[in-house]
């Protein structure tokens, strides 16, 4: 049992030594080439835009929920009491869908709240490298 502890929170260092945006945002970018910076942030801005891509699909998936309401309502006023319960039925589970989706994305994208504050010190430190160069 001890032996499992153990290997778990080993695996658990080595996933957030790993995590290099974590490192950035608690130490700072210098410790970084500036070759590293680059491809760190080509691949921050790639993340950040799939992830509000899917953020935005979330976002329209449950603003259906209105349309739904809606058009229950219509079937109910016209008198199509099943197409009404189908619609009705949409209602949940485009909520339950979004409340999963924002679950995973918030789990695949952890840094997807920082990730504005992290590309800043990037992009700072890359500048302030620049100007070092500039000087010799």
């Amino acid at each position: 049992m001890k032996q499992y502890f153990f290997d778990r929170q080993l695996q658990r260092l080595e996933r957030d030594g790993n995590d290099d945006l974590m490192l950035i945002m608690e130490f700072g970018a210098d410790a970084y080439s500036t070759r590293e910076l680059s491809q760190l942030l080509r691949h921050i801005v790639a993340q950040k835009q799939t992830a509000e891509r899917w953020y935005h699909r979330l976002f329209l998936l449950g603003f259906s929920v209105s349309f739904w309401i809606a058009a229950s309502f219509l079937a109910a006023a016209s008198e199509a009491s099943q197409l009404s319960l189908i619609l009705l039925t949409l209602v949940p589970i485009s909520l339950l869908s979004v409340l999963f989706g924002h679950f995973y994305l918030s789990r695949r994208y952890p840094a997807h709240r920082d990730i504005h504050l992290v590309a800043s010190i990037i992009e700072q430190e890359l500048d302030r490298r620049k100007k070092d160069a500039s000087i010799f």
